[in-house]
């Protein structure tokens, strides 16, 4: 099953904490899901463009399921399972319930085991929407590769982090059909100091190219043609 799996990874070294926690998820990858093909995907822009690193991945991707997620999160290896096998009835998969923020202590903790799951001791966690009414659509989604081509990957022009997530949310839905939520699973985030959305410098660019795609929402047609303008003018 997971051999027909490309998992695309958007990556920015940061020569620091971020870098350590990356070399121990892709260790995790190798003892747990050796299987799955590990695509890197690096910008080339001082801010971080995590659109154009997850397109940069799919780039070099050569296998038909694509699995976006990111480089600081780890799980149960059979949430990727269950969602390549749902791909058979639903567009895509969002294949987790909650995103669990490990404390520092236990991140640090767990860095100095071998990687594997389950996880080697009880970790500390938050849940990072415990107090909103909303659940993520970031961090972890698998689909096709002709669902993720058929709506021109990512929008590059989201500099930074924020909004990207909710653009290829409406654009996949839209186009291509409803996500399907796997809600029996979490997704465990390890520690790290964080960059809110909100401080980036281009956030309000961001948020304002995002109404233009909750414009077309659930209108195919004007979807289409503003992805084929996006993808014309080489965006």
């Amino acid at each position: 099953m997971l051999e027909k799996v490309s998992v695309l990874m958007p990556y920015k070294p940061d020569y620091g904490v971020r870098d350590n926690l990356f070399k121990w998820v892709q260790s995790f990858y190798k003892n747990m899901m050796p299987e799955v093909e590990i695509c890197i995907g690096e910008c080339n822009s001082e801010l971080f463009n995590r659109s154009q690193a997850i397109n940069n991945a799919a780039k070099i991707a050569t296998r038909d399921v694509f699995a976006i997620i990111d480089t600081d999160v780890v799980y149960d290896p059979q949430v990727l399972i269950n969602a390549v096998q749902l791909l058979d009835e639903h567009a895509w998969v969002i294949p987790y319930n909650k995103i669990l923020d490990l404390s520092q202590f236990s991140t640090e903790a767990l860095l100095g085991t071998d990687a594997q799951w389950p996880l080697p001791f009880n970790v500390e966690f938050k849940d990072r929407f415990e107090l909103k009414d909303h659940k993520p659509v970031g961090a972890f989604a698998v689909l096709s590769r002709a669902n993720f081509n058929l709506v021109g990957g990512f929008d590059e022009r989201f500099a930074g982090w924020g909004r990207e997530d909710n653009a290829f949310r409406d654009a996949m839905n839209t186009l291509c059909g409803p996500y399907r939520r796997i809600n029996k699973y979490d997704l465990y985030h390890l520690w790290h100091p964080r960059t809110e959305a909100k401080g980036n410098p281009n956030f309000e660019n961001n948020h304002k190219l995002y109404k233009e795609y909750a414009k077309r929402r659930g209108n195919a047609d004007e979807m289409r043609k503003w992805i084929k303008a996006r993808r014309q003018s080489g965006s």
